[in-house]
């Protein structure tokens, strides 16, 4: 799923999506009877959790699936103790993240076929959301 939409839509390189793994990430998924629908990850990099790999299989965009999986990885994470989540998003997931209390913190720019938009979700914004 991954590989169709980040290098099939967004037109990243299959090879950056495989060593994306090498960042020993935390990943959730949504799946009913066997079938994934919904999947992002949680990695540290440079002593900050990020947050990211964010795909909804097509079919199922619309429906809020990635919207309760977002909600729920972002929960889990703060519930572990993090304070703060930074991510670089597509616009749909700006949206989403922004609802859940995340801010912008610099300037969209170009990321592979788009743009992505640093935003930053902290405990205390998400639990006020």
């Amino acid at each position: 799923m991954q590989a169709d939409v980040f290098s099939g839509e967004q037109g990243i390189p299959s090879e950056d999506v495989d060593a994306f793994m090498a960042k020993e990430p935390v990943c959730w998924c949504a799946e009913s009877d066997g079938k994934l629908y919904a999947a992002a990850a949680a990695w540290k990099e440079n002593n900050e959790i990020h947050w990211g790999r964010f795909v909804v299989f097509p079919a199922a965009r619309g429906l809020h699936i990635g919207t309760r999986l977002a909600r729920f990885s972002f929960a889990e994470l703060f519930q572990e103790g993090v304070d703060r989540i930074y991510m670089d998003a597509r616009d749909a997931t700006v949206k989403i993240v922004c609802g859940m209390g995340g801010k912008i913190v610099g300037e969209p720019y170009k990321f592979y076929a788009g743009n992505v938009t640093p935003i930053l979700l902290t405990r205390d914004d998400f639990l006020k959301a």
